[in-house]
């Protein structure tokens, strides 16, 4: 990949975090709730499945949103690790 792709794939990645992040807090300010509260309660059945479909899928989109922040979120994580290792290498190599 070259370092023009690897950028434009960095501000992607970053885009969709923005976005994902934006998605999530309309869903807190429409439920009265934050994410980590909802998403614990939802899993441990404190929430019940509820019946009427168009809420239900409103909850099964708020945890796949969630789920798919921490997934971009650990994706930038490895590039920062990544390019961390990189620059130390690069710092070590050259002579003092």
């Amino acid at each position: 990949m070259t370092l023009a792709e690897e950028i434009q794939a960095i501000r992607n990645k970053l885009e969709t975090r923005d976005w994902l992040a934006n998605e999530l807090k309309q869903k807190e300010e429409h439920f009265g709730l934050d994410t980590a509260d909802f998403l614990a309660k939802w899993r441990a059945g404190e929430i019940p499945e509820p019946d009427d479909p168009d809420l239900l899928s409103e909850f099964q989109a708020w945890e796949g949103l969630a789920r798919s922040l921490e997934r971009v979120e650990a994706e930038l994580k490895d590039i920062e690790d990544r390019l961390g290792t990189s620059n130390r290498s690069h710092r070590n190599a050259v002579p003092a």
